[in-house]
């Protein structure tokens, strides 16, 4: 495995210093930190930074996955907004601890390195529609 230098970090919004913030992911309870998380795969970062809009029930869940390596975006209530952009953050390494398989935390502000523009229209093929099956089991 080579060497990690950096992170990625995606957000919707263009900040100067990354603050850390509640997650409300819907995994275990290292999904729902008071942090900055960040990836040493660009791919799992950048679904964070796509402006996936709740619906008209006020509901928004995504779930990320991977698929021969391809990342798969599954977006179970709301909708993706194409025009906002959102931003690719390149995080120091060193001021994030590893917590997972993809995740790293940091707990105190990070000045990112540098951020590149990320256009949804340009991953419409990782989204995959969401239909609830019958049983109603969701």
């Amino acid at each position: 495995m080579k060497e990690i230098k950096f992170l990625y970090h995606g957000r919707r919004f263009l900040e100067n210093i990354l603050k850390p913030s509640l997650s409300t992911g819907i995994g275990s309870e290292k999904d729902s930190l008071c942090a900055i998380y960040a990836s040493h795969d660009r791919n799992f970062a950048i679904p964070f930074a796509l402006s996936i809009m709740a619906d008209k029930s006020n509901s928004c869940n995504w779930e990320l996955s991977f698929e021969n390596g391809n990342p798969k975006l599954i977006i179970k209530t709301g909708k993706l907004d194409t025009s906002k952009v959102g931003y690719l953050y390149k995080v120091p390494k060193d001021a994030f601890k590893q917590i997972d398989e993809y995740q790293w935390v940091s707990y105190k502000p990070v000045k990112p390195i540098k951020y590149e523009i990320i256009d949804p229209k340009e991953y419409l093929h990782w989204i995959v529609k969401y239909e609830q099956n019958n049983e109603g089991n969701r």
